[in-house]
């Protein structure tokens, strides 16, 4: 009797411990980045593609917003990244409904002078996301954006 309660204890044991994984918990996907290490080290990502998973900030514009730093401990405090899209890409516009939601975001880190940065993405950035832009390490130019469920 006492080897079958520690048999379906064991068996409990192992279905609940099952696909429990806690050690990419905090990746949303294998093989993103996470805000903090960019904001942290943004020489090391300059002119990378890369895909971000975070929750929007921000929203800036219908095509500028800012993701939410994962880890403040690790990149330091306001360290958000700032994502710009591209006017004649087939992203769909950015509003409020998408603040406090997590999304995907797939595009190239830079730091470029403003001049670069608006032709790159073919509109006139406002007075606001300049000064954003002025004091951000490096942006996120977007090729995709979508909200994860």
């Amino acid at each position: 009797m006492k080897r079958w309660i520690c048999g379906v204890a064991c068996v409990a044991a192992l279905a609940l411990g099952y696909g429990c994984d806690t050690s990419k918990a905090d990746n949303a996907a294998e093989g993103t980045v996470r805000v903090a290490d960019i904001s942290g080290e943004p020489d090391k990502y300059m002119g990378q593609t890369v895909t971000v998973v975070a929750d929007v900030e921000e929203v800036h514009s219908a095509r500028a917003f800012s993701l939410d730093e994962d880890s403040p401990a690790a990149g330091g405090i306001d360290n958000d990244l700032l994502v710009l899209s591209p006017q004649a890409g087939s992203l769909s516009d950015i509003d409020d409904t998408w603040l406090n939601n997590k999304v995907r975001v797939t595009g190239k880190v830079g730091k470029l002078a403003l001049v670069e940065i608006e032709r790159e993405l073919g509109w006139d950035l406002s007075p606001q996301l300049e000064v954003e832009v002025e004091k951000a390490k490096a942006v996120l130019i977007a090729t995709s954006v979508r909200r994860v469920e």
